[in-house]
């Protein structure tokens, strides 16, 4: 295994009725996310639909290096899926924090530190890696591992070929989203983004299913 990839083993175990496996499936992709939105927030805000999830815009987060701080804006539909926030909540999350942030129609500008944002950074690995953790340890999916390298351009989900059901790719959807909000905070443009997930076999390595967050952004745009 590559030195830059971070790696997390669980064990397989026998699975349930496939809409078990569905309702899992949902709530291990909305931990991905949310995870990541309550990081910026600072508040509980719902909005665990996986579907809704994949409605973010493509250049959703934009980058201003500064010499000081750093601008972050973000599209309100990517911090907040459901509507659920105020815009007095989403400045006030952003105060908990030790951020300052002003609503700026459809989008939140968070301005911070450059030591804050590479807080938020590792936050945002730390948030991918218990929620490949909870993926693992799910009981109902085929799931063995989970890797991921240090600019989360990559995921590599082993599986129980066996017991592997094409449902579960849908677990990509929340790599996506995590690897995209990491990369775009790491000042990557946007056009620039994507994230890789393969999904293989855990004793042959064999790629089972593979996609891309660009591939994603293509198939929503048609």
């Amino acid at each position: 295994m590559s030195p830059a990839l971070s790696r997390i083993d669980g064990v397989g175990r026998p699975t349930g009725f496939w809409g078990e496996r569905i309702v899992k499936i949902r709530g291990a992709l909305g931990a991905c996310i949310v995870g990541t939105a309550l990081v910026l927030s600072g508040c509980s805000g719902g909005g665990e639909d996986p579907a809704g999830s994949t409605s973010a815009s493509p250049a959703a987060i934009e980058v201003e290096e500064q010499l000081v701080t750093v601008d972050v804006r973000i599209a309100r539909s990517l911090l907040d899926q459901s509507g659920a926030l105020t815009d007095e909540q989403i400045v006030a999350g952003a105060s908990e924090n030790g951020l300052a942030a002003v609503v700026d129609g459809d989008s939140v500008v968070y301005t911070m530190t450059k030591q804050q944002r590479d807080d938020m950074l590792a936050s945002m690995r730390s948030s991918a890696q218990d929620a490949a953790d909870e993926v693992i340890a799910d009981e109902s999916n085929s799931v063995t591992g989970v890797e991921f390298n240090d600019s989360m351009t990559s995921f590599r989900v082993s599986v129980d070929a066996a017991r592997y059901g094409a449902l579960e790719s849908l677990l990509a959807l929340g790599f996506y989203i995590q690897g995209a909000l990491y990369q775009q905070f790491s000042s990557v443009a946007p056009d620039d983004i994507d994230v890789i997930v393969e999904f293989v076999d855990n004793v042959s390595g064999e790629v089972l299913d593979t996609g891309s967050y660009q591939d994603m952004r293509d198939n929503l745009s048609q």
